[in-house]
């Protein structure tokens, strides 16, 4: 079966669109012929069927895994042993089940959690590969810029959820683009956009200890040594810092930080193989303490 190769950060979804195109046949048809199976609907940020990509491509599983979905930025603040399980899953078929990924989408239908592009990049993936594609630097949660051209992204009437089947084999040419303004200073968009792209591509740096002291530290929050107050400030100046309309765009909420049993800062900055906080979530920590 002919399959065209993915193009640099590149989303497998999107891989998945360009081959429909290319050989002229229903999106769902090419899942089928890849898989065996009959899915009208899949998920465009969540891993499938990448090991039958990565064999009809002639690709490694880990390229495909590390480089074309968006498990390294879901795993960037992961222990060692939940981030091999997950690797191992993924190898099935239909791993859409796995609840590491679900916080990317809580919100799918919200104005600012859609389909994104990079004008500038589109016209480079034009020139250059005659086609355009979805990046995944562009669907990453609260990523409004983009790192490259350092330019504002358009966003699109699709979701980052289901595919529609009606609409599955659209790319970003496909778009006229819509303008979309965060709720946030562009100072701080381009912060998030960095540190995003950092865990993405496996190179951001975890500051546990730096954080845990920052967050400890009573005494310059103007608090007492008590727990739940110092929480209670810690969750009221991140949401007065950030602003609620753009923690909802970026699927972000603080439920977990508030029904925590120590209700404390340092849960955040702690490495567990249960993985309590997104990646998400502690990136906008650290940016929150950076300034």
């Amino acid at each position: 079966m002919y399959f065209p190769r993915p193009y640099p950060d590149e989303l497998t979804s999107s891989l998945l669109i360009r081959a429909s195109r290319h050989h002229g046949i229903p999106f769902d048809k090419v899942v089928e012929d890849l898989t065996g199976m009959r899915k009208k609907r899949l998920h465009f940020i969540k891993p499938f069927a990448l090991e039958q990509i990565a064999s009809v491509i002639g690709m490694a599983y880990d390229d495909i895994l590390v480089n074309h979905t968006l498990y390294p930025y879901v795993t960037a603040f992961m222990a060692n042993g939940h981030r091999e399980k997950l690797r191992a899953s993924l190898a099935a078929v239909v791993p859409q089940t796995q609840p590491d990924f679900n916080w990317l989408l809580r919100t799918p239908r919200t104005s600012l959690a859609c389909r994104r592009f990079c004008p500038e990049c589109l016209l480079f993936d034009l020139q250059k590969y005659g086609e355009s594609y979805w990046h995944r630097l562009h669907a990453l949660p609260g990523v409004y810029t983009c790192t490259q051209h350092h330019s504002p992204l358009l966003g699109t009437d699709l979701s980052l959820g289901l595919c529609d089947p009606f609409r599955a084999q659209a790319c970003p040419s496909d778009n006229p683009g819509i303008e979309i303004v965060p709720p946030l200073s562009e100072h701080l968009l381009n912060a998030v956009a960095a540190n995003s792209k950092d865990a993405l591509e496996g190179t951001v740096s975890p500051r546990f200890d730096e954080i845990r002291a920052q967050a400890n530290n009573a005494e310059a929050l103007g608090l007492a040594l008590t727990k739940g107050r110092v929480s209670r400030h810690l969750l009221s100046q991140l949401e007065k810092f950030y602003g609620l309309p753009y923690l909802t765009s970026a699927n972000v909420t603080w439920a977990n930080f508030q029904s925590s049993l120590e209700r404390h800062p340092d849960l955040m900055t702690r490495e567990s193989e249960t993985a309590m906080f997104t990646t998400t979530q502690h990136l906008l920590l650290q940016i929150f303490f950076d300034n």
